[in-house]
């Protein structure tokens, strides 16, 4: 009877969790999440970079995917380095909806140095997961 009871209550503990709430749950935040698709990524998305001459860099990825009517802002990260941590961070920026491409000055990157950008869609009910590349800058 004790185990019956026991495993009764995590029954209902799962169910709670499953179903939809006013505050949301982990579940419904990964289903909005999943009908947000992944920004596609154009460039760039080499092993290297050659910057030489350049007084930028262009990142750029399709607007396609999605629905822009309900996009609000893209979120792009630049990190130094392989990790996505706050601590290799360099630059955070909000780009317009409609948008679909943000120049960063050749002076931020060093030559010989990794560097990993990402980009998210936000919509109204939540955030795409990461699209990421990541890239080492050389002069040929």
């Amino acid at each position: 009877m004790k185990n019956r009871m026991v495993l009764l209550i995590i029954f209902f503990l799962l169910l709670c969790t499953a179903l939809p709430s006013s505050g949301g749950s982990l579940l419904t935040e990964d289903i909005a999440r999943d009908n947000i698709p992944q920004p596609r990524l154009i460039e760039p998305v080499a092993d290297t970079v050659d910057l030489s001459g350049k007084k930028e860099l262009v990142f750029k990825w399709s607007p396609h995917e999605g629905d822009v009517s309900r996009r609000k802002y893209y979120d792009f990260r630049l990190y130094n380095g392989y990790q996505t941590f706050e601590s290799t961070l360099i630059l955070k920026k909000q780009v317009s909806k409609n948008k679909h491409e943000i120049a960063i000055s050749s002076d931020v990157f060093k030559l010989g140095n990794i560097y990993t950008w990402t980009l998210r869609q936000k919509y109204r009910s939540g955030k795409s997961l990461r699209s990421t590349s990541t890239f080492k800058v050389i002069k040929k």
